[in-house]
């Protein structure tokens, strides 16, 4: 299996390295807008370095890992997509909802699945058993989802939610597997832009979803509660030593995201790897989750500016993600 890998940073690199610790993977090529970024990791993977579209276009390349800037992520989704390529696509399919409707036009229209969406938390084993268990519990009638982040530049309000609440908000989706019909959010106003964001979802079900977010924390830690009828199932802290000194006892939060979903990032690139090498339908989050979210997404920053409720306005679930017929 050949992988052309399209972006370089962060993100980028990690799913790289992951990628050629695959069996019978190989990273052939990598593409990103900053030299330095590319070369630095086609050095560390013996790979060739290449423009994006072209590593869409290859008949060398068997498959496409989109981790490049927001706003060019449909660009080069929709290429891969047309050119038959399995693709890997970082969240948000793209820097509007225009742009995610193009990879989700694009993909409808080839009528295969082969694209899965980087919605990692699926396989964060500590979310996993927070879903098995609630699983047995009956009818889930609440999801509340807690995301600190450390970033200490303000971000402009969509970028908080392309790049930090579309987790949570896909989070919701996944436990609940409904539907987000309406929501409500409450800021705290800053003079350095929205750092403490809290969302209110109303599902399709009647149940409620809550995400309370702060941008500018103490620490990364990320958090899911759910309650049903049966009683109710919630993450645990991230397990690290507790260290005594000095008098005291401490419990280091960390201030990376890298490391809290560490094997959440390895689990699903060897998931999608195993897919691909198969010939097989992409399993895991879909372009249809990831487009949902983005609308979710969109309608939290409209309740925003607006100060009122928002609703969700979905379009038909497209058949190819089980919709109707």
């Amino acid at each position: 299996m050949k992988v052309g890998v399209i972006g370089c940073g962060g993100m980028g690199t990690w799913h790289a390295h992951n990628l050629a610790a695959q069996p019978g993977v190989t990273v052939v090529a990598v593409a990103d807008a900053v030299a330095d970024a590319a070369h630095g990791v086609a050095d560390a993977l013996d790979a060739e370095v290449m423009d994006g579209m072209a590593i869409c276009s290859s008949s060398d390349i068997d498959a496409v890992l989109i981790a490049s800037s927001d706003d060019t992520h449909a660009q080069f989704a929709v290429a891969a997509i047309e050119a038959g390529k399995a693709c890997f696509l970082e969240k948000p399919l793209g820097a509007t909802l225009d742009q995610a409707q193009q990879v989700l036009d694009a993909e409808v229209a080839a009528g295969r699945r082969r694209t899965r969406v980087g919605f990692m938390r699926e396989l964060d084993p500590a979310h996993v058993q927070v879903a098995d268990a609630v699983a047995a519990l009956g009818q889930i009638t609440r999801v509340r989802c807690v995301h600190r982040n450390v970033d200490a530049a303000p971000r402009d309000v969509d970028l908080l939610f392309a790049q930090s609440l579309i987790h949570d908000i896909h989070t919701i989706r996944w436990l609940t597997g409904e539907e987000i019909r309406r929501v409500t959010v409450h800021v705290v106003p800053r003079d350095d832009g929205f750092r403490d964001i809290l969302l209110v979802a109303e599902l399709a079900n009647g149940a409620i979803g809550t995400i309370d977010f702060e941008d500018h924390a103490f620490a990364y830690e990320v958090q899911v509660e759910v309650t049903a009828a049966g009683g109710m199932a919630a993450t645990l802290p991230h397990p690290r030593a507790v260290v005594r000194s000095d008098a005291s006892e401490q419990l280091r939060v960390g201030t990376d995201w890298f490391a809290r979903f560490e094997e959440a990032y390895r689990i699903e690139i060897e998931e999608w790897c195993r897919d691909v090498q198969a010939g097989d339908t992409a399993s895991g989050p879909s372009v249809w989750d990831g487009y949902a979210a983005q609308v979710v997404a969109r309608a939290g920053e409209i309740a925003i500016f607006s100060g009122a409720p928002a609703d969700v306005v979905l379009p038909e679930q497209p058949r190819l993600y089980g919709g109707a017929p």
